[in-house]
């Protein structure tokens, strides 16, 4: 018991626990078999770590060579290839693709959570604030819809890089020289590794990610004179470049080289869609038992927000005022471009591809949770272990509500997704595995019916041969075969056409 006792006094060890405690139970819908972790995007998410692993097996990783009937689809030029591999680790224990899934969500949520508290602990210097701030990002309720609505892994995912990213920025114009204190990672490289994680787990996140980024650049501009600063900037910069580059330079050849669906306009951005979704003000207040999606900002969060206007009156004396005021700007900016009241449809092209407004609140999660830690701690006498424990007690009983919106499947069988669903007439436009074909040439997209009818064998295409084909034999991406001459002049002419089916 004195053992106990003295590890809950360890700040370190104490945040660890509760951040450990506060991923186990966001994520205990996970253990059920039955929690549907094939609705809207997470049927993709499923048959793309299928492929991948078939890929691996073949020796690449870039196309699914079985999906579309053998034709091939390339998931992992275009789309960030951190969550096809990383989930496979847990394969090495035997676990199923979908269990993988589930696995990788639990570590996703505890490595956010902790990245969480080394960001907000460097800032404050103060463990409880960096606690609360944990908490409340990982019970953020945006979160779960992340989790079990969508079952968006890759926009999941980029919850872990946020804090590092911002972290990184904070070391280099803060503390230009050393490590940083509170953080075991070196701070040199701790803005790579955050916009690194990002740019391999997703691609517009990374760009909403960017604009803030530069904007908090933009308000420490003067910092810019410190040469030090700026060697740190260009080095993380050249790491970013040359360490993503195995993902970035194929996805460029491919866009110079080939017409494919995903480059078309209007064909990842569509302002329809974009209006379609716009939220209105209430859902950021709470959600009614009919509504899909959870899009609450949360009743501690808000609780806390309004008690900005005491709290600032005594953070205007602490070091961390600027990134506080940033914070709580940047917050308000993400949560007010949700919104029906915004006119995102006039805006760039470019800042179209979010597809979904709604997407900002995975930012406002991100911001408010250190601002409503900081303003807790900045009004409370005391905040201690109890205090803590009281407050992750209260905002798991409010969370519970939000459960209730969880999908259930019966039935499932992972099976029947392996090793690729077959494409035929009845196949609708949005398609298990992959997701809208998008990631089709536009040649091969517009002539679907060649996919739907295709078979797996070579072709002698010129009508004058006469040869035939033996020995044929497909393995993923691999083929192999021999052509047998019938007539001798045969082997001797030169116009002899075979189309692979690859």
């Amino acid at each position: 018991m004195q053992k106990i006792k003295d590890l809950l006094k360890n700040e370190k060890y104490f945040g660890v626990l509760i951040i450990l405690i506060s991923s186990i139970f966001v994520c205990i819908p996970l253990m059920s078999k039955n929690v549907d972790m094939t609705y809207d995007d997470g049927i993709q998410h499923i048959c793309r770590l299928m492929g991948t692993y078939q890929s691996l097996q073949e020796g690449q990783t870039k196309i699914m060579s079985n999906f579309c009937n053998g034709f091939g689809y390339s998931w992992n030029i275009f789309y960030s290839p951190l969550t096809a591999l990383l989930p496979l680790i847990f394969k090495f224990i035997g676990a199923s693709f979908t269990v993988c899934i589930k696995l990788f969500m639990f570590a996703s949520v505890f490595l956010s959570g902790y990245f969480m508290y080394l960001f907000t602990k460097k800032i404050t210097k103060n463990s409880n604030t960096a606690i609360l701030a944990s908490i409340i990002y990982i019970l953020a309720p945006y979160r779960l819809t992340d989790m079990y609505i969508r079952n968006a892994l890759a926009e999941l995912t980029s919850f872990i890089f946020l804090p590092l990213v911002f972290l990184g920025l904070y070391n280099i114009f803060e503390e230009p020289e050393g490590h940083g204190a509170g953080c075991p990672i070196n701070k040199t490289f701790v803005l790579s590794i955050g916009t690194i994680g990002l740019i391999l787990t997703h691609t517009v996140i990374t760009m909403y990610t960017a604009i803030f980024a530069f904007i908090y650049v933009l308000i420490n501009i003067k910092k810019l004179k410190d040469k030090r600063i700026i060697k740190l900037l260009i080095i993380n910069i050249v790491l970013i470049i040359v360490i993503t580059a195995f993902f970035w330079i194929p996805l460029l050849e491919h866009k110079i080289m080939a017409n494919y669906e995903v480059f078309k306009p209007g064909r990842m951005e569509r302002t329809e869609v974009l209006v379609a979704y716009k939220l209105d003000f209430y859902r950021l207040f709470f959600t009614k038992s009919t509504d899909y999606m959870i899009y609450e900002i949360g009743i501690i969060t808000i609780i806390s927000l309004l008690l900005t206007p005491l709290a600032v009156k005594k953070i205007k004396e602490k070091e961390y005022y600027k990134i506080y005021l940033f914070m709580l700007i940047s917050g308000i900016a993400s949560v007010i471009m949700t919104l029906k009241i915004f006119p995102f449809e006039y805006m760039p092209s470019i800042l179209k591809m979010i597809q979904f407004t709604f997407r900002l609140l995975e930012f406002s999660s991100f911001f408010f949770s250190i601002i409503a830690a900081i303003n807790i701690v900045t009004l409370s006498k005391k905040i201690e272990t109890k205090e803590i424990m009281i407050l992750l007690v209260v905002i798991m009983i409010l969370t519970i509500p939000l459960k209730s919106h969880i999908r259930i499947l019966e039935n499932y069988d992972e099976a029947k997704l392996w090793p690729a669903v077959e494409v035929n007439e009845n196949t609708g436009r949005v398609h298990s595995g992959c997701a809208s074909f998008e990631y089709l040439p536009t040649k091969a997209f517009e002539n679907r019916r060649y996919i739907e009818t295709r078979t797996q064998n070579v072709i002698v295409i010129d009508a004058n041969s006469s040869c035939r084909i033996e020995n044929e034999v497909k393995n993923g991406s691999k083929m192999s075969f021999d052509v047998k001459y019938i007539l001798e002049e045969t082997r001797n002419r030169t116009s002899i056409y075979i189309l692979l089916r690859l």
